[in-house]
């Protein structure tokens, strides 16, 4: 009986422990998605190189569902700061965010020699 009894006890730790873990990622995952209007390039010099908005090059380099990274809370909880936060890094570069009026502000900034790009564009915070 007491094989019976500790497997039962055994059980419902796991049942219980599976059920927080599932909730808690859950109730705390945040998704960020950012779609980019804009590049700049500038010289590591100051100089200012070329601004485009072509969004075929920007389609191109970020696709129809622009840039989709986790949130961590501490992040969500630094959006209210307004200070630019780094939320992630892809191949095009360091993805920025910073919560300000009017939204998510994203930059995707890449250094490559002499030539920094800079991606501006707006994002969304989804959770779920």
């Amino acid at each position: 009986m007491s094989y019976l009894s500790n497997f039962y006890k055994y059980l419902s730790l796991m049942l219980f422990g599976f059920f927080i873990t599932s909730y808690s990622t859950v109730a705390n995952a945040a998704t960020l998605v950012c779609d980019f209007s804009m590049e700049t390039e500038i010289s590591k010099s100051g100089e200012w190189l070329k601004s485009t908005a072509d969004y075929e090059e920007l389609w191109a380099l970020f696709g129809d569902s622009g840039v989709t990274l986790p949130l961590s809370n501490s992040l969500l909880g630094n959006l209210d700061t307004q200070q630019p936060l780094l939320a992630g890094e892809i191949a095009l570069g360091k993805v920025y965010i910073m919560g300000g009026d009017y939204g998510v502000e994203g930059k995707v900034i890449k250094v490559e020699g002499n030539i920094i790009s800079i991606y501006d564009g707006f994002c969304d915070v989804s959770f779920g």
